[in-house]
């Protein structure tokens, strides 16, 4: 009876402690082991302290989060806040800044602790409204294996688009001679993001800031185009297979892929082939977009936007950026993070991983706007038609132009 009544007891206080702490709901857009990641950092949270109790959910991939942000603000269930794509179109474009007060009112933030770049990608219409998180650089992958075969040198990777398309063309090969090369020796899942990086290495932006003016149909925008346009012809890249892209460079028929460097940790030492890393391959300039997803934060009262910016300002700490960057393969948002000795040693061991880092110095955050999302549905679109030929590079160029700069004008 005694024990029936202790463990009475315990439950009773466990659900009085409960009751008087803040709950609050955060979504985090990681999925696999970076969620796993990301989740033991809020079951610590939770086990350090008895005043908040973060309620962590995954809200799915980078397209499923955007789309149920989308019904949670038309239904008005927000979360409290979350690690979610394009955040400063789910909060700056909704006139929500209230993470920027949080921050300019915080005594123990030097906000310059974070890479410029990194704060651009936060912004909407030039205003913080949101904060860096889970970041990447897209990277150039390639299979030193493959160099070799096709008599490339493994240690020096393609350094311009010149060479890109020279490697990728020795690299292809139809096998078995029906006309269909078996292994390719270019390609990327993220088409619209490479692209981006291919524009701006063109010298060639995206959109004007002041009047949101579409910049695709100019003649850098049609050079870059038919620079794409080229890796097909020369069957340096395959036709509108992109989405399987990533499968065939980890089984070993493709040569060079590029996507996001938050693939270095989990690929490094677990592929087929000896793995290479590098900088992507410079047009008239270098030039890198920045990707991933930032932290946000929703508004609700006093108590539960204290306590969300308490969990944010917790997990957002140099110790545990530097803690995710080692376990995920992210690029460490803060400078003091690379103080710290684990992360030193980790880049030191892995130099492979440095190659994302180092990139930075040629990062760039395009200026945010609300039609992000249809912009990269027509530039997928727009490739896709160069591709098959249904559409020449400068038709398609003025046609995703014409297209977007009918949304942005409708949504005025």
């Amino acid at each position: 009876m005694k024990k029936v009544m202790l463990i009475v007891i315990v439950v009773l206080l466990a659900s009085l402690s409960f009751a008087k702490a803040t709950e609050i709901t955060f979504w985090y857009a990681l999925s696999g082991h970076k969620g796993e990641v990301f989740k033991d950092f809020i079951d610590e949270f939770n086990s350090i302290q008895d005043d908040i109790y973060v309620k962590g959910v995954f809200s799915g991939k980078y397209a499923d989060t955007s789309q149920k942000l989308m019904a949670a603000i038309a239904a008005n269930i927000l979360p409290n806040g979350g690690v979610v794509p394009a955040g400063p179109i789910f909060t700056g474009a909704r006139d929500n800044y209230l993470i920027l007060d949080y921050l300019e009112n915080d005594s123990e933030l030097d906000m310059d602790d974070y890479y410029p770049a990194m704060w651009d990608y936060a912004r909407y219409e030039g205003k913080i409204c949101a904060i860096p998180y889970n970041i990447s650089t897209p990277v150039m992958y390639y299979n030193k294996d493959l160099f070799k075969s096709a008599g490339l040198d493994p240690e020096k990777p393609p350094q311009t688009w010149d060479e890109l398309l020279t490697y990728a063309k020795a690299i292809t090969k139809d096998e078995n001679g029906d006309g269909n090369p078996e292994i390719w020796g270019f390609d990327a899942n993220d088409t619209p993001w490479i692209f981006k990086a291919f524009l701006a290495q063109n010298e060639c932006g995206i959109i004007e800031s002041s009047t949101l003016n579409p910049l695709f149909d100019t003649e850098a925008g049609y050079e870059t185009a038919e620079f794409w346009k080229k890796l097909i012809d020369e069957q340096a890249m395959p036709v509108g297979i992109h989405d399987i892209a990533e499968k065939r460079f980890l089984g070993g028929t493709l040569g060079i892929y590029m996507g996001s460097s938050s693939r270095i940790g989990s690929w490094l030492g677990n592929t087929e082939f000896d793995l290479g890393v590098a900088y992507l391959p410079a047009g008239k300039v270098h030039s890198i977009p920045i990707g991933g997803a930032v932290i946000v934060l929703f508004p609700y009262s006093d108590k539960e936007n204290d306590a969300t910016y308490e969990f944010i300002k917790w997990v957002t700490e140099p110790e545990r950026v530097a803690q995710f960057s080692i376990n995920t393969g992210y690029i460490p948002t803060r400078k003091s993070a690379l103080k710290i000795e684990e992360l030193e040693d980790f880049m030191e061991e892995v130099p492979e991983y440095k190659t994302a880092f180092e990139q930075l110095k040629y990062g760039f955050s395009y200026w945010h706007f609300y039609e992000m999302g249809t912009m990269d549905n027509l530039i997928w679109e727009g490739l896709e038609q160069i591709e098959r030929e249904l559409m020449g590079p400068e038709e398609a160029m003025n046609w995703i132009s014409k297209e977007l700069e009918a949304e942005i004008e409708a949504n005025k």
